[in-house]
């Protein structure tokens, strides 16, 4: 399956990215593109969904995006049946989900929600024809299945917490797809799952286990399902120096590891000119400059986001102000 992925002009790019990252945070025989450039919405503050699908064929068709791929519009907009997300029954491959709202119903960010339903979406058109045979296999009462209707939609923690398919919807799925296709699709659900089980501080009583760079200078845990803690090259490259000097070094002091940040920045980003990232970790040693601080802060943040704040604090780096700073408690 193949799925390309659009924002409304109302949700911020972080948001769209991290959505982007969740579904291709796994390799597979699933493919996911984002489109970088939001959509304009109609000023309306209650979306009709003729309005959402148009924004979808016109995409479609100002793009030249294969017949065979879906595509999905992101969008915090309400919309007229208040819906997590649909397809459209003249083109089911044509589809939005909703990203506003996730607070009222589920304690994680919203971009685990978002991601988890355009899945579910691909898989439901695989298993059914029609509106009349989707009717057929949504589940009125939740069972922790992906088509577990959730007329109340707090109930949509159940299957979020579950991340499965009944037996029966396992089936009908199976006719369509390919065992490579659906094992890579229940590894994006489980690892969607763990992620929102983290976030809920649902596992805070579990240890700490180490986190592991990659050959590729992703950070990730295994022992907690593979979970990579995505950040951008310079917060990465700060925090590889850090775990380099476990005793820990006072932010005042980073100029005297000048060159190795910038090893370190060279062998991890491809980004801008060489003079540029020079400039970038100029700018992060220079004690009168506040980016290293600040990268401090998303890095905590980033840790936060997917494994809750508890467990986190083993993991970013942490020092009260003018002593060395150091990963973990």
């Amino acid at each position: 399956m193949k799925a390309t992925l659009f924002r409304g002009e109302d949700v911020n790019h972080e948001t769209f990215d991290r959505v982007h990252q969740l579904l291709q945070a796994i390799a597979g025989m699933n493919v996911f593109v984002g489109q970088g450039e939001p959509l304009p919405l109609p000023d309306k503050p209650i979306l009709a969904w003729k309005d959402l699908f148009e924004i979808c064929q016109s995409a479609r068709e100002n793009i030249a995006i294969e017949s065979d791929t879906f595509i999905f519009v992101i969008t915090e907009k309400p919309n007229e049946r208040n819906f997590f997300g649909y397809l459209d029954p003249v083109n089911p491959r044509n589809g939005f989900v909703h990203a506003g709202d996730w607070e009222r119903f589920i304690h994680c960010p919203a971009e685990l929600p978002v991601a988890y339903h355009i899945l579910a979406l691909m898989l439901q058109h695989q298993m059914v024809q029609s509106e009349r045979e989707l009717a057929h296999i949504l589940h009125k009462e939740p069972v922790g299945c992906v088509n577990d209707f959730c007329q109340n939609k707090r109930e949509v923690i159940l299957k979020m917490r579950t991340a499965d398919i009944c037996p029966n919807c396992m089936e009908l799925l199976a006719k369509k797809l390919s065992p490579p296709e659906m094992n890579h699709v229940f590894e994006l659900l489980e690892s969607l799952r763990i992620k929102m089980l983290f976030a809920q501080n649902m596992r805070q009583h579990i240890e700490p286990s180490p986190l592991v760079v990659t050959s590729e200078y992703n950070l990730v845990i295994p022992a907690y399902g593979n979970l990579e803690i995505r950040m951008t090259p310079l917060e990465k490259t700060l925090y590889l120096l850090y775990m380099r000097y476990p005793e820990g070094i006072h932010l005042t002091s980073l100029v005297e590891y000048k060159t190795e940040l910038q090893d370190i920045y060279a062998n991890i980003s491809s980004l801008g000119s060489l003079e540029e990232m020079r400039q970038s970790i100029d700018d992060m040693c220079n004690a009168l400059n506040n980016s290293a601080s600040e990268k401090l802060s998303k890095i905590k943040g980033h840790f936060e986001r997917v494994l809750g704040k508890e467990l986190a604090k083993h993991y970013y780096i942490h020092g009260s102000r003018g002593e060395r700073k150091r990963i973990g408690q």
